[in-house]
């Protein structure tokens, strides 16, 4: 794939990705006017980018995640926040990819974590609420299907939200639905920079598919986001990648033909022909189908012993104070420190105290005077 593009052709799709900063909104009034400034992004974006197709704005960006107040700032597909984000796409001729957190819940339960693709023609042709909501934290209801949608020039896109992507059956669903590009918006923060930076190659190589990420940039009310918003291409190399500035862009094109080609013509690369034709080299036209591994298996035919193996592996409770099974308890001090501090390293007495001595002394001297 060509780097360093700002254009598009007919064969491919110019995707932006946002480090956009981390917004602090109080009021509904501030939240609309966070929606006329990504409004404005997306106008900037098609004029520096006139090959843009399609622009990704992360999680948390539309409404932020206020400690206290989140639940006062929900909105619906149809609200005003929407309706601006639409008319920014027939504006620009884009289409757009939003977050809504939260998604008012239609029996009033907790609200959803949302993302939304609308057309460069204004129509929503894509909602996806996240399945797998961030602990110990994030209050959303938690959404139960897996969805994808046909994005700009027949590409095939599939949403995603932060969290989701650290579970590789999320990618791998998408993928089997048809997805071209995976799609992850997110609001992750320091420390886990380096883990979710490798997560979006990984994902883009397992299931040979392009995969694009924003992320928030910048500090919030809890947490600061590391920014790295990224375009990653289908052979797990980065096409495009942000620093950790706040507001910046990045931009990359995809080839249709390209993903289609490998996807057709692959062999040792094609791990979605070779999942299901295990075998087809040494047994015959084919290979095994059949899925050889009992995790998926009991999974799929009894969730409720799924789960008990995974708190047998794990807990046996949501939170860690609330377990039953035993702790941990950490190993002793070597043989070397036992021996150079006596009983006390044992009775968990701190600042290096050794007969009676502070400050790393020994034998009654302090802070290195003899």
């Amino acid at each position: 794939m060509p780097v360093g593009s700002i254009s598009s052709s007919p064969d491919t799709v110019g995707v932006a990705v946002v480090n956009y900063k981390a917004p602090i909104l109080e009021t509904r009034e501030q939240v609309l006017e966070n929606c006329k400034k990504i409004a404005a992004t997306m106008q900037g974006l098609k004029r520096g980018y006139p090959g843009l197709d399609l622009v990704i704005f992360p999680e948390y960006s539309t409404q932020g995640f206020h400690p206290t107040l989140w639940h006062t700032l929900t909105t619906t597909l149809d609200g005003p926040e929407v309706a601006t984000f639409k008319q920014a796409c027939i504006d620009n001729s884009v289409y757009g990819i939003f977050s809504l957190t939260g998604e008012e819940h239609p029996e009033g339960k907790n609200p959803y974590n949302t993302l939304i693709m609308i057309t460069d023609k204004g129509d929503i042709n894509l909602v996806y609420r996240k399945i797998f909501p961030w602990v110990p934290k994030e209050p959303w209801t938690a959404g139960h299907e897996v969805s994808v949608a046909v994005g700009p020039k027949g590409l095939v896109v599939g949403g995603c939200i932060c969290y989701d992507m650290n579970f590789p059956e999320m990618a791998r669903d998408l993928t089997f639905k048809g997805a071209e590009l995976m799609v992850r918006i997110q609001g992750y923060m320091y420390p886990s920079k380096e883990q979710q930076v490798q997560v979006a190659k990984v994902r883009a190589w397992e299931n040979n598919c392009y995969v694009a990420v924003a992320n928030m940039a910048g500090r919030d009310l809890v947490y600061s986001y590391f920014g790295h918003s990224n375009i990653v291409n289908f052979d797990g190399t980065t096409l495009a990648e942000c620093g950790t500035s706040p507001d910046e862009v990045t931009y990359a094109e995809l080839s249709l033909s390209a993903i289609r080609n490998a996807r057709r013509n692959w062999t040792a690369e094609n791990h979605l022909y070779n999942l299901a034709h295990r075998g087809y080299t040494s047994e015959g036209p084919g290979g095994h189908a059949a899925c050889p591994f009992d995790f998926y298996k009991t999974w799929a035919a009894a969730p409720a012993k799924t789960r008990a193996l995974s708190e047998a592996l794990t807990r046996d409770a949501d939170s860690p104070a609330d377990a039953t099974c035993a702790d941990i308890a950490p190993m002793p001090p070597s043989q070397l420190a036992q021996a150079s501090l006596g009983k006390l390293v044992l009775n968990g007495h701190a600042n290096g105290h050794a007969n009676g001595s502070a400050n790393g002394t020994a034998n009654g001297t302090t802070n290195g005077v003899h």
